[in-house]
């Protein structure tokens, strides 16, 4: 008979009620931590026991630390454990239309779905989600996943996808996991039960069940002490004190305990102990039967002692056997000799290898032939592992496939031949690409393509160049702009696949080094190529390679085409990625005409296709579109919280590029705001910054220092620049370059370059000021800068005309931000010509409640210092604010009675003691009083 659950009264009527809360149509996630021993499981257990009183199905998915685990293992198991007990009726409704799906992770229920690339994966946890929630309609379902420290990645990704898309469906998960080998923050929003050791009350009553009578005052202490109040290091101790009167002296270390229960076993049953260690905390009783040299039915009768003992138990619900605890496993195995191991290891893959072909088979034959080694055949464990590999790839678990190609790796160096490891490492790359691991897929490809370059294999190196085709890292794409080159000189000149490829990826490689001759040969070549092949991969390269050729302003109307045109391969091909590219490049074409609103549905219809990808990258870009219209909108809060997401999701992984565009969208922010950019380590002192593609950054910093008034440290990285028009920016980027330095000539008073920069942006005038690959802002309509420039080469009436234009034309596209700014500068612009000044004053007016409502502190400061009243020493909206500051009034007060931020009236204040020469709050008190009488 089971113990009676002690001491967890509390943890128990927490589990109960979200119980209740699941079967009344609120689907929860409770995850239950501690160390090992604690009592996770066995309050799990006593749950399921309360929920099947009240006839509610309790399916269980164990995981485990096994290396041979395929990947979805929990999840395999509770499909199973469904089979085991469901009718063929129930069954077949609840199969229907998901079986192919679902198979990869149960291989029992058919053939998987075809794979179609990344996109599936989102399919797949969607089908689970779907078939979970028709499961638990009638009666409610109890779903526990037991130690999910062990858990692969792919089966935590889908654990955090049905606690997010199950919401409402009559479904209780419970989670269990040791606190030290998990982090807890790896499902936020989940409930939380950190398990504690036991007190001596429920101590004492713990062991008055082991003992069967009250123990001694002395004993409790004793044992509270050392266990900590561990339920099973509680229950060993009491066992040991039953039967070893000098149990007082065990040591703390509970594992002597384990020991002397172990020798206790008869030498059959301890031998046989050690193979079922071996092959894993619930082994597989045939496998061990077989590795041992013992029929099933022997089997069982040599372990009875061990189950009598409570070493073993039957596992609730299901056949087998199980060890009673992880420590009775983890004692047996450091017992065991690693020569021994070994040969238990290599007998297993004796009785696996007949079913080689079996993907339920294959992954822990792969582990056991590994675990083997020195002894059993190295080339057989590279192919067995590699096989594994794949199947983890085909179940969406590319985690999982990275670990088992590295392993294959490591195994197949000494027996493969070259060809064979340039594939491998090739494979291998791909899996850690799709896992989001770029730094460690760079690695890999470059280990590939040095290896095809010192045997010769131009075709391998040609693959290796394209195994990370969505890097734009610089010193990535330099690399392998060689190998492309290398490999396209050893290659057969006719088309091929390969070549047309290539190409593309020798233009996309040039797009840094602002290279747009090579770049446009490159493209040209590569889609007539693919054109001729009717080649839909090369089709879909060439295609991103004219993309980027046409990234400029003059390329705003071909990429637009080159969207449409890529939506059209994306219905014939049903490929998600295909549609992804195709809608954001129509949206950077879009943003950038000044189409705001389409732009803004082209987002609206990528988020799906984003979400279905379920793509690291792919959400990165999603994200990145919705921060330039948030920027643009003047959502500045959400642009930067949107803003950070992409920053961390970048470094995580790895793509130091993309993370550094986030960082100077904050200098953009601060200079708009005047808020914090936060760490600018990243980016002083950083050597990269002295080449062309780092401009926007250098640029975007010069704009933030003049904004916050330090115009002299300012000149220096606006200096430093490339010149204006340089052909070393990338295509890309030049427009928002020429932008920022229009708009930094004009506050620095360099005419000379202002009137160059209006020059060379007159021609786009009706383009707004947008990137060409990846847009990350709308700084609004081209004019606002054009009259900038203007105004500062000394040209008021052109000026006033293309600001006029730009009020117009951002009001127009709900730009808002920037649309003060064109009234502000077209205000300044007016009272430099000496007319219209009570237009003038209405702009400044204007452009300062928009400034106030979007919390645009410098603007506010500028119109402020522009609205002198009376010629005196403080501007009208300086005089309100140190009248409010006579009244006594805090910062959080003013804000509230002036209706701006705490930020501004702080830039307020400040600028009110520089000018009156004061140094506190009571001066300006003392001084307004003194204007009142």
């Amino acid at each position: 008979m089971e113990p009676r659950l002690v001491g967890r009264a509390v943890e128990l009527e927490e589990l109960v009620g979200r119980l209740d809360e699941a079967l009344g149509g609120r689907a929860g996630l409770v995850l239950v931590s501690g160390e090992p021993g604690i009592g996770k499981t066995r309050l799990v257990a006593e749950l399921g026991r309360l929920a099947a009183a009240r006839a509610v199905p309790v399916l269980w998915g164990g995981c485990t630390d096994e290396d041979g685990a395929p990947a979805f293992w929990p999840w395999r198991r509770i499909l199973r454990a469904w089979l085991a007990t469901a009718s063929p009726e129930r069954v077949g409704t609840l199969l229907a239309g998901r079986r192919g799906d679902l198979a990869r992770i149960a291989p029992e229920l058919g053939p998987a779905a075809p794979t179609d690339g990344p996109e599936q994966r989102f399919a797949l946890f969607d089908t689970v989600a779907g078939f979970l929630t028709d499961l638990a309609a009638p009666t409610g379902l109890v779903l526990v996943l037991d130690d999910v420290q062990w858990a692969d990645p792919a089966s935590r990704a889908l654990l955090t996808h049905l606690a997010r898309e199950t919401a409402d469906a009559r479904l209780l998960m419970v989670a269990t996991y040791r606190t030290a080998e998990l982090a807890g923050t790896w499902l936020p929003g989940a409930v939380r039960l950190e398990l504690a050791g036991l007190d001596e009350p429920d101590v004492a009553t713990a062991l008055a069940d082991r003992l069967g009578r009250a123990p001694s005052a002395g004993m409790v202490a004793t044992v509270t002490r050392r266990t900590r109040g561990n339920p099973f290091f509680v229950g060993e101790l009491g066992r040991a004190w039953t039967s070893d009167p000098d149990a007082s002296r065990v040591p703390a270390a509970v594992r002597d305990v384990v020991r002397r229960r172990l020798a206790r076993l008869p030498d059959a049953a301890r031998a046989l102990l050690d193979v079922a260690a071996v092959i894993g905390r619930e082994p597989d009783l045939a496998l061990v039967a077989g590795a041992a040299g013992v029929t099933a039915g022997d089997l069982l009768d040599l372990l009875r002692p061990a189950v009598d003992d409570g070493l073993l138990e039957r596992p609730p619900g299901r056949p087998g056997l199980r060890f009673g605890h992880d420590l009775v496993r983890e004692t047996l195995l450091v017992e065991l000799a690693p020569a021994d191991r070994a040969r238990i290891h290599l007998a297993a893959v004796g009785v696996l290898e007949p079913a080689a072909g079996d993907p339920d088979v294959l992954p822990e034959l792969a582990h056991h032939a590994l675990a083997a080694l020195p002894l059993g055949d190295a080339g057989a464990a590279c192919g067995w592992t590699c096989g594994a590999a794949r199947l983890a790839t085909a179940q969406l678990a590319y985690e999982e496939a990275a670990r088992l190609y590295g392993r294959a790796q490591a195994v197949g160096a000494a027996v493969l031949v070259p060809a064979e490891r340039i594939e491998l490492l090739l494979d291998t790359a791909r899996a850690q690409a799709l896992a989001h691991d770029v730094p460690a897929a760079i690695g890999t490809c470059t280990e590939a393509a040095e290896l095809a370059r010192r045997t010769g294999d131009h075709a391998a190196l040609g693959r290796a160049a394209l195994g990370m085709p969505e890097v734009s890292e610089a010193e990535w794409l330099v690399t392998v702009q060689g190998w492309c080159t290398e490999a396209l000189r050893g290659l057969p000149g006719t088309d091929s696949p390969l070549r047309a490829r290539l190409l593309a990826q020798l233009a996309h490689c040039r797009v840094l080094a602002a290279d747009r001759p090579g770049m446009l040969a490159a493209s040209e070549e590569s889609l007539a190529m693919a054109e001729r092949l009717d080649d839909s991969s090369s089709l879909v390269s060439a295609l991103r390679s004219r993309q980027l050729v046409f990234s400029d302003a003059d390329g705003n109307a071909a990429r637009l085409v080159l969207g449409g045109r890529m939506l059209a391969v994306a219905e014939r091909s049903g490929s998600a990625s295909d549609a992804m590219w195709g809608h954001l490049w129509r949206f950077d074409a879009l943003l950038q005409a000044g189409r705001v609103a389409e732009a803004e549905a082209e987002v609206d219809l990528l988020e799906p296709i984003v979400v279905a990808l379920r793509q690291p990258m792919a959400r990165l870009h999603l994200l990145r579109s919705r921060v330039a219209l948030a920027f643009g909108r003047g959502r500045f809060t959400e642009a930067a919280q949107l803003n950070d997401e992409s920053i961390a999701l970048a470094l995580d992984g790895g793509h130091q590029g993309a993370a550094a565009t986030g960082r100077s969208l904050r200098f953009t922010l601060a200079a708009l705001t005047g808020g914090d950019p936060g760490d600018v380590s990243w980016f002083l002192g950083n050597p990269a910054l002295e080449q062309p593609f780092t401009g926007l950054s250098r640029a975007s910093y010069a704009q933030m220092l003049v904004a916050s008034g330090r115009a002299a440290e300012a000149r220096r990285w606006y200096e430093g620049l490339p010149g204006p028009g340089s052909p070393r920016i990338p295509a890309f980027m030049g427009m928002t370059v020429e932008v920022v330095r229009a708009q930094l000539a004009a506050d620095l008073g360099d005419a000379g370059t202002a009137g160059t920069c209006h020059r060379l942006l007159l021609p786009y005038a009706d383009l707004h000021a947008v990137g060409g690959a990846g847009a990350i802002t709308t700084s609004g309509s081209m004019h606002l800068y054009l009259g900038m420039a203007a105004l500062a080469a000394g040209r008021p009436d052109a000026a006033v005309r293309h600001l006029r234009t730009a009020v117009t034309v951002n009001d127009a596209a709900g730009l808002a931000p920037f649309a003060a700014l064109a009234r502000y500068r077209l205000a300044t612009a007016l009272r430099a010509g000496g007319r219209a000044l009570d237009e003038a004053a209405a702009l400044a007016a204007a452009a300062g409640a928009t400034a106030d409502r979007l919390g645009m502190a410098p603007l506010r400061a500028q119109v402020d210092a522009m609205a002198s009243d009376d010629g005196g020493p403080l501007s009208r909206r300086e005089a309100e604010i140190a009248e409010l500051v006579g009244r006594g009034l805090t910062n959080r007060q003013i804000a509230a009675a002036a209706h701006i931020s705490e930020r501004t009236v702080e830039t307020h204040v400040q600028h009110v003691l520089a000018k009156l020469g004061f140094s506190g709050r009571s001066q300006i008190a003392a001084w307004v009083a003194t204007r009142r009488q």
